[in-house]
């Protein structure tokens, strides 16, 4: 096959892939329902932990990653603020076939304790694409308060599912999910009544390009569209210098805007040590939290890669 014909097939793959994307997302999007706060946390972590949104992205990879965040706030004069730790890891078995991953959230600010599995059929359909189906499963330890909403919070252990489809080759990738597919309330909090799972679901869609010898440019968008909420759109773009330093930029756009700032250095072919920044704390958006000090203040986070067997992109 020669180098034209090659593209050209490329070309076609990534118009039908496209195309299959964005009806899959318009499906998902006219199936939403009512929202409320939790793992909001380990969503937004999605640029470094691309599992936070999408179970298909299980073992995408194929070498084994494990990604850990220490997540804290520092506002001065307020001593205590809650610290947030969350870790993913996953590979894959059967000659790349089939992704297995675990993930855990221990937050402390909406005070969420979570685990959850994935796995994945990743289908590679020629040397350059890959299209992998995927699904999640897990526990979720909520706080809420009994049904008179008279006494003192309690905890709530909760099952957790999702789905999701994902697809990448040299240039693209793209993919539509739903970490939350279960319809349950888990209690009543103390201002809003009946709260339920949120259920959101997420459209991605990028592209990666080099733009000179080694810089790696990766744009992406991502649309988020919360039960009976507003659409989210973030705007990020990433760049890696000499397979050595990264940095991107991600922006929100909703009923709230902020920003994001991820710098990252490899210290070896194995290890990565990053720092993440977030000009908002996310769950204030939910108005569940306003109680606790350091609302409206910005959020920041260690974040640690360890990958034993890099493949370079």
């Amino acid at each position: 096959m020669n180098e034209s014909t090659r593209i050209m097939m490329k070309k076609q793959y990534l118009r039908k892939t496209a195309s299959l994307l964005l009806l899959t997302a318009n499906c998902f999007l006219l199936t939403a329902h009512h929202t409320q706060a939790q793992r909001e946390v380990q969503y937004s972590q999605y640029l470094v932990n691309p599992l936070a949104i999408n179970p298909a992205a299980t073992g995408i990879r194929e070498t084994f990653h494990f990604n850990a965040v220490l997540r804290r706030q520092f506002v001065a004069g307020v001593q205590g603020l809650p610290i947030t730790q969350s870790f993913a890891m996953d590979g894959t078995v059967a000659n790349g076939k089939i992704g297995l991953g675990l993930q855990g959230l221990n937050d402390r600010v909406a005070a969420n304790t979570a685990v959850f599995g994935s796995v994945s059929y990743i289908h590679k359909i020629s040397d350059y694409q890959k299209l992998s189906i995927g699904a999640l499963g897990g526990i979720n330890v909520l706080p809420a308060r009994d049904v008179l909403n008279t006494g003192g919070n309690i905890n709530k252990a909760l099952p957790s599912a999702g789905v999701g489809i994902y697809y990448e080759d040299e240039t693209f990738f793209g993919g539509v999910s739903m970490p939350e597919i279960l319809k349950q309330q888990y209690g009543y909090n103390s201002t809003s009544g009946l709260i339920n799972y949120q259920r959101p679901i997420f459209v991605q869609l990028g592209m990666k390009s080099e733009v000179s010898d080694g810089i790696i440019v990766k744009p992406s968008l991502l649309l988020t569209k919360p039960e009976k909420s507003k659409m989210r759109l973030d705007l990020n773009a990433i760049a890696s210098v000499q397979e050595r330093f990264t940095g991107g930029l991600s922006v929100r756009f909703g009923s709230t805007t902020y920003w994001q700032l991820l710098l990252a250095y490899d210290l070896s072919k194995n290890i990565r040590i990053g720092y993440a920044y977030s000009s908002r704390r996310v769950e204030d958006f939910n108005a569940q939290t306003n109680n606790i000090a350091g609302v409206g203040k910005g959020i920041h986070e260690i974040v640690f890669t360890l990958q034993p067997n890099p493949q370079r992109d």
